[in-house]
């Protein structure tokens, strides 16, 4: 499984190298259209995650444009996340479905929502790590 970024496919786990290769290209504002499709997520959904609003995420797919660096970042959260998910759980819809229910180590947000910012990101990555290899979290 892979993700295409300009000319070239990706596998899901992105390493720190072509992550800071990525984003200094920059990823098309047209990436929202796939990536909710990949994730399971709608258009919204998947723009509300990024700190963007809607309108401003279809303005920007239509003339092309870069989303900002913050949503970019966004971007490679999300798959980087969903690969954990599915590399704990084993199936895409399983991982789907952890990642959207409200969890109580979250208190009570869902991972996705958890995410958003660097700490939640880090604290879900945790999660998942305690759940796949056993200990405390």
């Amino acid at each position: 499984m892979g993700v295409k970024f300009g000319k070239r496919t990706y596998a899901v786990a992105i390493d720190n190298e072509h992550a800071y290769r990525i984003l200094k290209r920059g990823i098309s504002s047209k990436a929202i259209g796939p990536l909710a499709a990949f994730l399971g997520l709608g258009k919204g959904n998947v723009a509300e995650y990024l700190d963007m609003d809607r309108v401003t995420a279809n303005r920007r797919a239509q003339k092309n444009q870069p989303l900002p660096d913050h949503a970019a970042e966004g971007v490679l959260r999300l798959l980087e996340l969903n690969r954990m998910a599915v590399d704990t759980f084993s199936t895409e819809e399983e991982a789907t479905r952890w990642l959207r229910q409200p969890h109580p180590m979250l208190d009570g947000d869902t991972p996705l929502d958890a995410a958003r910012n660097s700490f939640g990101n880090e604290r879900v990555k945790e999660i998942l790590v305690a759940i796949k290899y056993g200990g405390a979290v």
